[in-house]
């Protein structure tokens, strides 16, 4: 998300929010259909909204000028509010924000931040921000920049950094720079041309998705214009490991043959992480006939010394869905993918987990720059706003599983729980401290209908109350028990 592509449309940004979409669905297998609303942000008209399965519009962020990015099962939705670019450096504000129309949190706007904003488990928010340099020019014939390395070699580079800002003061606490980690001999080299010299300068990094991994305090990162996805230490930064295209640096040490290129969006669990693969480099990378942009979700096995990744699913977009820039992929609760692409005007398509993967639902927003789409539980939005003139499908059903007993609790020094599920679900339970730190983990993998029980020993740890917590991404069962030695 530039500068430059954003003037590209300021014709159709100054139309403000009030133009209206025309939203088509199509609903293939209904059976199929993960349930819950659809929120997406666009940058054209500077706009989210909230959809029902039908394509009818139930929220959108009215004048406020936001643009979605993500959100959390805690009911937590995150993205960028527009600023007037005439008067702010920084055009773009990270955001919480609610559905009532209020903004819950903006950060202190100090520097340009873009792409992602999260809130940590401790209640800060991390986020990425921009940051330029004066580096030599690789070597090469770059046509339009002979200029500059006749006259020292040196070009402006643009890398990320990545920012905690304190929750109360704003202040950054914690911050990773690219530059710190990445080597400069690696670069792609379709930046180096004319473009790059109009735009005086050139996006190194360009850091567009992060995400925080609780149960082993790590950090994924995808750095677009690297064609690579990172994996760091927090907070020490360290870099565990890179993943993706091979550069001579020799940095990124597996992947290579994954072939993915100028990714967007990612998501992390048990070792899996689910993203879009744009597909800017596909006919070099894979052999493509055309550009093709793929979802996909890929594992990691990091017991060898070099991590392997092996490709779990993955789908190829048609030629007229080929997402240039932006879009993302959600896995659903009922294993389904959302996948969201720019291409056809802005789409949507949930598709089913299978080898062979069918459409089940497809939404088209006729909004071409169209940033991120997820499928949200209806009990996150009801949490927000009044429900009572929505039509509810009685299909959806946020409460997939209950606890049946838990016992006993107070305990000492084991306790027994045990609950239901009432249909096939990815599962995750895990118990944390009142701070939110994880303690132990379970299992976090789909799991059939039926009753299940867990016994946990709290041998090892102090007296005092702990959370156990149930979560099947569409809604999460919080049960205070209490250790007494």
């Amino acid at each position: 998300m530039n500068k430059t592509l954003i003037l590209l449309f300021s014709l159709l940004l100054h139309l403000s929010w009030l133009i209206a979409t025309d939203i088509t669905v199509t609903m293939y297998e209904e059976s199929q259909y993960a349930s819950g609303y659809t929120i997406f942000g666009t940058l054209e008209g500077k706009y989210s909204a909230i959809i029902d399965k039908e394509g009818n519009e139930i929220w959108n962020s009215g004048s406020q000028d936001i643009v979605y990015y993500n959100f959390s099962q805690e009911g937590n939705f995150f993205g960028c509010r527009f600023l007037n670019d005439d008067v702010y450096e920084n055009y773009l504000n990270s955001v919480e924000f609610s559905l009532s129309d209020e903004i819950v949190w903006q950060e202190p706007n100090n520097e340009f931040a873009h792409h992602e904003i999260l809130k940590l488990p401790w209640g800060n928010y991390l986020g990425i921000v921009s940051k330029d340099t004066i580096a030599s020019i690789p070597e090469g014939n770059w046509g339009g920049l002979a200029f500059f390395q006749m006259q020292g070699n040196e070009f402006p580079w643009r890398y990320d950094k990545l920012v905690e800002w304190d929750k109360n003061t704003k202040e950054i606490v914690w911050s990773w720079a690219a530059i710190d980690h990445y080597s400069m001999e690696d670069y792609d080299s379709t930046l180096w041309n004319m473009t790059t010299l109009n735009a005086g300068i050139v996006e190194w990094t360009h850091i567009n998705a992060i995400f925080y991994e609780e149960e082993d305090s790590s950090i994924y990162i995808s750095s677009r214009h690297l064609s690579r996805i990172s994996k760091i230490d927090y907070p020490s930064g360290e870099v565990i490991w890179n993943m993706g295209q091979n550069m001579p640096s020799g940095d990124v040490t597996f992947g290579h043959d994954l072939g993915f290129s100028w990714q967007h969006s990612l998501e992390v669990d048990n070792e899996t992480i689910v993203f879009l693969d744009n597909g800017n480099k596909s006919k070099d990378y894979r052999n493509t006939e055309y550009r093709t942009t793929r979802a996909m979700e890929i594992s990691i096995d990091e017991t060898g010394e070099v991590p392997v990744a092996e490709i779990i699913w993955e789908y190829d977009l048609p030629e007229e869905l080929f997402s240039l820039a932006s879009g993302n992929v959600q896995k659903l609760h009922n294993g389904n993918y959302l996948i969201t692409s720019v291409g056809n005007n802005g789409t949507s398509l949930e598709v089913t987990p299978d080898p062979n993967p069918e459409i089940v639902w497809e939404v088209n927003y006729d909004t071409p720059l169209v940033y991120r789409a997820s499928r949200i539980p209806v009990s996150i939005v009801c949490d927000q706003m009044d429900c009572t003139d929505l039509s509810i499908d009685n299909n959806i059903n946020p409460k997939i599983f209950k606890l049946n007993n838990i016992y006993p609790n107070p305990f000492n020094p084991t306790i027994n729980i045990d609950y239901g599920i009432s249909e096939f679900s990815f599962i995750s339970a895990k118990i944390l401290n009142l701070k939110g730190q994880l303690i132990e983990i379970f299992y976090s993998e789909y799991k059939k209908p039926g009753n299940y029980s867990i016994t946990w020993d709290g041998s090892l740890y102090p007296s005092g109350i702990y959370l156990f917590v149930l979560d099947n991404q569409i809604s999460k069962l919080t049960q205070k028990i209490m250790l007494v030695k």
